[in-house]
């Protein structure tokens, strides 16, 4: 099997002496028959609504101040938020808790350590979605039917652009030559740069999230799935696709960019429906299992196979 693992999720910056905020219980509002599990066998009853009510309204709060900010700037110590925002130290963790999950808050222990605002990224959204789509039986096939439109969309969207810098941008792009042979690194770092150029200058956020989360869901595959890793020939039959849609973009050519959109997206679903009728162990009856009808398809592209 094999499948569409170009695109890298875009890492957002990070300090690597940051950590993810220290889990405590969460407090969820009270819902009937409902209690929360803690350590050791006993089942204390659960939280009042006035107690989950404060850990939501600072979550709220905390969530205001961290939006406003910029990505890695300091909210404060423990110390100072517990006084700024008048609340007692286990609900300042507990609504810090709530945004640590949001991907909105990391904290940093030791000396000069506290809470950091952070700017979310879509791995989180794209584990869930992975998830999701786990248990519905999706498989890969469906997974990169779903790239083809929303990608013309955005290619669309991004002949449409007036903003100069992003033009001037994708214009640099654009004029970056095309080696004879497109190494796999080269061609990731290509791949990445364009997404990141193509996102804002659609101008459409919302679509732009849901092709990242397609992305990074696709780039979880195992090595050996990867159409691209071992195939020079078809990293430049697609760079040359893009490059296509690249031109047209620059141009303002709406339908010619949606067609090179498309043109891209089918190469690849192509592509993963020969490898897998050539990697795929034959039926009883000499046929190959359809990539579209396997339950297990996302879980074998994603999982390495047990020995």
């Amino acid at each position: 099997m094999s499948t569409f693992s170009s695109i890298l999720p875009i890492e957002g910056p990070r300090a690597a002496n940051w950590s993810p905020v220290d889990p405590a219980p969460q407090i969820e509002p009270p819902l009937p028959c409902r209690s929360l599990s803690v350590y050791g066998s006993a089942m204390p009853k659960a939280p009042s609504s006035a107690s989950s009510s404060t850990v939501r309204m600072v979550a709220t709060r905390i969530r205001q101040d961290v939006l406003a900010m910029e990505d890695g700037a300091f909210l404060g110590s423990e110390d100072e938020l517990v006084v700024r925002y008048g609340v007692s130290r286990p609900t300042l963790r507990q609504a810090a808790t709530i945004l640590g999950q949001e991907q909105l808050l990391v904290s940093r222990r030791g000396v000069g350590g506290g809470y950091f605002a952070r700017i979310p990224d879509t791995r989180g959204v794209a584990q869930s979605a992975a998830v999701y789509l786990l248990a519905h039986h999706t498989s890969m096939e469906e997974v990169i039917a779903a790239v083809a439109p929303i990608k013309a969309e955005l290619a669309i969207l991004a002949c449409r652009c007036t903003d100069e810098t992003l033009k001037e941008e994708m214009v640099a792009f654009a004029e970056q030559p095309l080696p004879d042979e497109v190494a796999y690194d080269y061609f990731l770092r290509s791949e990445r740069t364009f997404a990141r150029i193509l996102g804002p200058m659609s101008g459409n956020g919302v679509l732009a999230l849901f092709l990242n989360i397609l992305y990074d869901f696709c780039s979880r595959v195992q090595p050996e799935n990867d159409v691209y890793r071992h195939q020079p020939g078809r990293r430049k039959s697609y760079t040359e696709a893009r490059t296509g849609m690249v031109k047209a973009i620059i141009a303002a050519d709406e339908e010619i960019a949606a067609v090179y959109a498309k043109r891209c997206a089918n190469m690849v679903a192509k592509w993963m429906i020969a490898d897998h009728a050539a990697n795929t162990p034959k039926k009883a009856d000499g046929s190959t299992p359809t990539l579209s009808k396997g339950p297990d398809s996302i879980k074998l592209m994603l999982e390495p196979p047990i020995a």
